[in-house]
């Protein structure tokens, strides 16, 4: 047994919850701001405030904070989607999953951005 303790990771934790019992949505970016902390030097701690979409058909306005790398940032932008995943039953708890249209790959033993078609993208009839 060790005489220190782990920190609790706010993150991980809700990143484990919202795995459980989240809901795979969209929202629409309203803005994003780096706040400045990064952790790892990898990752930059970003503000966005999103507007969710809710299954139906409300929208949530949520600020939320959350550490990225650059690849999960990527497309991200006022006016862009992002795919998130939320509480059923607190909309205003999500996690930002990325932009819809990029997932990242591993090419040769680099991370690379790669452009996907949106399956989840609602479609039209007509």
């Amino acid at each position: 047994m060790g005489l220190f303790k782990r920190k609790p990771n706010p993150e991980k934790e809700l990143a484990s919850a919202l795995a459980r019992r989240g809901v795979a949505g969209r929202a629409t970016v309203v803005e994003l701001r780096a706040t400045g902390a990064t952790r790892d030097e990898a990752a930059r701690e970003i503000e966005f405030t999103l507007d969710l979409a809710l299954p139906d058909g409300t929208t949530v306005r949520t600020v939320h904070r959350q550490y990225m790398n650059r690849f999960t940032l990527h497309g991200l932008a006022p006016g862009e989607p992002a795919r998130v995943m939320y509480d059923r039953d607190d909309p205003q708890t999500v996690m930002v999953r990325g932009h819809p249209r990029f997932r990242t790959d591993v090419v040769a033993g680099e991370i690379v951005i790669v452009e996907v078609q949106d399956l989840d993208a609602p479609t039209s009839a007509g």
